[in-house]
């Protein structure tokens, strides 16, 4: 399977009846989309639509036509992303090179575009990343409590992703002392 079957464990939560499309083919077909610049539900179901063919070669799953926008919203609300998460840490823990000499972490924190909502009074999600410099690639993400900012989560990150000998760099923010 395409991404080296990084979904191949996710457990599918979907009753029997909602399983018209497989999980790990949709949800590679939704990557692929989103890489193809695809950034609304619409924009997805378009993308699986043009390239039909193409998807059902690449990823066999011979759907006759594409999942509109409203079953790709529920496919995608009914992934655990805890499960999600940590098959995706495992897979570029997998990618990533053994550190020979000094390898460099860079975390840094960002604001999820689209996330805050002016309607609904709140503000936008916040995730602190660990982005490898030697490998060029995302290691892991955690989000950011809506009671704190991100020293908390930054140190949470380095902690559970065990990785020891490296190099972490961090912003400004991140060099206040506890008073």
């Amino acid at each position: 399977m395409i991404f080296g079957g990084v979904f191949s464990e996710l457990s599918d939560r979907r009753k029997a009846r909602g399983k018209r499309y497989e999980l790990e083919a949709l949800l590679c077909a939704i990557v692929l989309s989103m890489l193809a610049g695809a950034n609304s539900l619409r924009k997805i179901e378009a993308f699986i639509d043009e390239r039909l063919e193409q998807l059902n070669r690449l990823l066999g799953p011979n759907w006759r036509k594409a999942p509109s926008w409203v079953g790709i919203r529920r496919f995608l609300l009914e992934i655990d992303e805890n499960e999600l998460e940590s098959a995706i840490r495992a897979h570029a823990h997998a990618m990533a090179s053994p550190p020979v000499g000094r390898q460099f972490i860079a975390i840094d924190g960002k604001a999820l575009r689209g996330s805050a909502s002016r309607v609904l009074d709140t503000p936008a999600r916040q995730l602190v990343s660990a982005f490898d410099h030697d490998d060029l690639i995302v290691l892991g993400h955690i989000e950011v409590s809506d009671k704190s900012n991100e020293i908390p989560a930054a140190q949470a990150l380095i902690e559970s992703m065990g990785l020891p000998r490296r190099v972490f760099t961090l912003d400004a923010l991140h060099c206040q002392k506890k008073r």
